[in-house]
């Protein structure tokens, strides 16, 4: 052997063994989930057909403590499903959903906060029923003078975009989707809405024409339905957003997507600039259920609610006018 080679070698028998074993093939990652294809109707369109129930218990915004996180963690989870256990034990007409891990309703803003409102819109509610704002399903516990006193969904008219989708923990939750060539219609259960949505191009009509649940028309963007729904009420409130009266240039930006055999992701785009200072949107992912069954809501008790309210408020004020004397 030369001096070189011996040399090499005992420079080589002084190294770390590590040094001398070779280095390990890098590791190849993990191959991302294949992207859910849905199946297809007889017509070619992305089959979104089936009832998708809105057992939703996830809160429109997330604590501002949260900052920009958007899930929780498995205490808060643990927190927030006894904290709706809680809630049906000792409350009427709720029914238990489990928590999810979604901190909020609300993913854009990153903070799962709604954006400011405008000026405009804060001095607009403010001045509704002598500055106590618009009114909720819970307004007449502070006044009953009048109808107005009372909300849609308390007059059994509509809960409105997206309230219609989101029933909370409530009842009647049932959302179904039937589709045929170039129509889709949303139904949902709570209040008996039937959504039919063109797929044909064709335009919203006049600004003349306004609606409670407004216009949609819908297009597909690959295997995803974008619904665009304009052509609102002016100044309804969106439920679970009383505190809102909207303007007549909102729009409604919807989009389902199957992501999975049995689910259905959704997302809403709201857009009114007299009301908030920019766009925000909402997401939420609806299982599967092909037992669930929708039945009517009939919706009887305000039919007779309103004018008995308004008959106990009288009387009310009359028995206090009358400890006065």
């Amino acid at each position: 052997m030369t001096c070189r080679y011996l040399a090499y070698l005992a420079v080589l028998a002084a190294l770390p063994l590590a040094a001398q074993t070779p280095a390990p093939a890098t590791a190849k990652p993990k191959p991302a989930p294949a992207k859910y294809t849905p199946p297809k109707t007889p017509w070619g369109d992305p089959d979104l057909q089936g009832n998708w129930p809105g057992s939703v218990n996830i809160p429109l915004q997330r604590p501002a403590s949260m900052g920009t996180r958007a899930t929780l963690t498995e205490q808060e989870v643990a927190e927030r499903d006894a904290a709706s256990k809680k809630r049906v034990a000792s409350g009427t007409w709720i029914e238990y959903y489990p928590a999810s891990e979604q901190a909020s309703l609300v993913v854009d803003p990153k903070d799962g906060r709604l954006p400011a409102m405008t000026p405009e819109a804060d001095r607009r509610n403010k001045a509704v029923r002598g500055g106590l704002g618009p009114p909720t399903l819970s307004s007449v516990d502070d006044r009953a003078d009048s109808w107005t006193d009372f909300d849609l969904w308390g007059r059994c008219i509509t809960k409105g975009l997206v309230g219609s989708m989101l029933p909370g923990n409530l009842y009647n939750k049932g959302n179904r989707i039937v589709q045929s060539p170039g129509i889709v219609v949303i139904q949902n259960e709570m209040v008996h809405e039937s959504r039919v949505v063109p797929l044909d191009g064709r335009p919203h009509p006049g600004k003349g024409v306004r609606m409670y649940m407004g216009d949609g028309r819908g297009k597909w963007r690959g295997n995803t339905l974008v619904v665009e729904t304009t052509n609102f009420v002016k100044d309804i409130a969106m439920n679970g957003i009383n505190f809102a009266l909207l303007t007549e240039d909102l729009k409604i930006t919807e989009r389902f997507a199957r992501i999975a055999p049995d689910k259905l992701s959704y997302d809403a785009t709201i857009e009114d600039p007299g009301t908030w200072t920019r766009p925000w949107t909402m997401h939420v992912t609806y299982p599967l259920d092909p037992t669930y069954e929708l039945y009517e809501y009939a919706c009887h008790e305000s039919n007779y609610g309103l004018a008995d309210i308004l008959k106990g408020a009288r009387a009310e004020e009359r028995k206090a006018a009358e400890g006065k004397k």
